[in-house]
């Protein structure tokens, strides 16, 4: 095949799932949210990770827009946007977190000639409208009224402006695919950086800093110092995986809208009483043991207990 040939079947690209996806990083993540969204059932589970099914799918998205760590990576299917009004004909509904993004793109009005897609996104819009609130926007309004685009008459300075952006729109949809991929666009978190859309907590008399969240997460949500450990969750996508990973269920994930705000959880560092060696802990009044002495009499009690 030629390099041109090459290059055209590029264009052809089909989506597919990432490493970053939470359950390449942990055998314990849960996370299955592509494969609830997807209606055709071209997301399956091989050796515990996420595989599209490639004569499945549509590739209508729907598995990027739910994806909490952008791993599905491919080419979101574009919307008309006209001035601040997003059209629909008979294309899906947006999701909660594509219309979070379009409000920021400047979409405040979604128009529509048939009111049965209107209706069918209802309580999508009622979901985003809400939060928009909690988020200080104003609401974003709907329409039956049709569509008409208007005729416009060009400048000759006006045209050759056109044609310039028109052979730039042309350049980027003739590239190669994965130089298009647009997968990333969807972290709502980066549209909003003054708030948050999850509380992150941790049970500090489960926790032994362990520090398995902070090496998993891939927002680097959680820090853990000599002095403290942190938690920024305003990049935090509810991905979820820090809880599944933490081996002493010591952490949870609210999904809730606040000012982004940081937590701070002093670390203290004491003098283990049995082996004699130093440690850290975020208990301040604990039985002055170490992890591994802690675990190793408990797990002695319980055998004795048995025998």
């Amino acid at each position: 095949m030629s390099l041109l040939g090459k290059w055209i079947e590029s264009l052809d690209y089909q989506m597919e799932i990432l490493t970053d996806c939470t359950r390449y990083k942990s055998p314990r993540s849960t996370c299955q949210k592509c494969l609830d969204v997807c209606e055709n059932e071209a997301v399956t589970f091989v050796n515990h990770v996420p595989v599209i099914a490639r004569e499945r799918c549509v590739e209508c998205g729907k598995c990027m827009s739910v994806c909490p760590v952008q791993a599905v990576a491919g080419i979101f299917p574009k919307r008309t946007v006209v001035q601040n009004q997003l059209v629909l004909a008979t294309e899906d509904f947006p999701t909660v977190k594509e219309l979070l993004v379009l409000y920021k793109k400047g979409v405040r009005e979604i128009i529509s000639e048939d009111p049965t897609v209107l209706e069918g996104g209802k309580q999508v819009l009622e979901k985003a409208n809400k939060m928009l609130d909690q988020l200080g926007e104003e609401a974003i309004s709907v329409s039956t009224a049709p569509f008409e685009k208007a005729e416009k008459i060009y400048s000759r300075r006006e045209l050759f402006s056109l044609w310039n952006k028109e052979g730039q729109t042309f350049a980027k949809q003739a590239a190669p695919a994965k130089w298009r991929f647009n997968h990333t666009h969807l972290d709502v978190a980066k549209y909003y950086p003054a708030f948050q859309f999850t509380t992150i907590s941790v049970d500090t008399a489960s926790c032994t800093l362990c520090k398995a969240c902070e090496r998993l997460c891939g927002k680097n949500c959680l820090t853990i110092s000599e002095t403290s450990f942190s938690i920024t969750a305003q990049a935090c996508s509810s991905c979820q995986l820090c809880s599944d990973i933490c081996p002493e269920q010591a952490i949870s994930i609210e999904d809730q809208i606040s000012r982004a705000h940081e937590v701070h959880y002093p670390i203290f560092k004491k003098t283990c009483s049995v082996c004699q060696q130093p440690y850290q802990t975020v208990r301040e009044h604990d039985d002055d043991k170490c992890v591994a002495c802690t675990k190793r009499e408990g797990f002695l009690s319980t055998h004795e207990s048995r025998i």
